[in-house]
């Protein structure tokens, strides 16, 4: 008995250091294991070509991460929508995200990068879509709008088109413009 303990122990130790990388298409999520980082294109096109997020091998250390931190994101849109409120929708239009009035504030703005890259500071998703609200209008509500206020201003088309985790924890953002920078142009 006292054998099996620590194997078990390595087993899922071992289970939890896989890489994925995914593949969402028309909100559906494909995952691809123990594969390394994709192309992501830009999906302006109306046909079904799949959104391509880009996901970054975490750093190891024998068999544990270096951080418990999540890694930083950053995004391109369908548009000019950095001033704008994001929520997540679900494959069938659900409503799966949205902030609260309180969780908006100047540090929620997304960052521009490079490439029409920017950096996510809001926790945005490939599922992201964007609403009329602005940061400021959405921060000065009394009071979360309903759930049919949220799909109801939502910008037709206005969506997040791809998506890329960094090498770079979500703390350390602030401090490492250059090299993300530097990162997303090596891509």
């Amino acid at each position: 008995m006292k054998k099996i303990i620590p194997i078990i122990a390595l087993s899922f130790t071992l289970m939890a250091c896989s890489h994925h990388t995914y593949t969402v298409t028309n909100g559906n999520a494909e995952y691809n294991s123990n594969t390394k980082v994709i192309s992501g294109k830009q999906n302006n096109s109306k046909t079904s070509e799949p959104l391509q997020i880009r996901k970054k091998m975490p750093e190891m250390v024998g068999s544990q991460q270096l951080s418990a931190m999540p890694d930083a994101t950053a995004f391109r849109m369908s548009g000019d929508y950095a001033n704008n409120v994001a929520v997540t929708l679900g494959p069938n239009g659900e409503l799966l995200y949205f902030p609260a009035p309180t969780d908006i504030t100047a540090d929620s703005e997304p960052v521009e990068l490079v490439d029409g890259w920017w950096l996510n500071n809001q926790g945005l998703g490939p599922n992201s879509v964007f609403t009329k609200y602005t940061f400021a209008e959405y921060a000065s509500l009394p009071e979360v709008p309903s759930v049919e206020q949220l799909k109801l201003s939502v910008i037709p088309g206005a969506k997040v088109t791809d998506f890329m985790e960094l090498p770079f924890k979500i703390g350390n953002t602030s401090q490492n413009i250059e090299e993300i920078k530097n990162f997303i142009k090596g891509q």
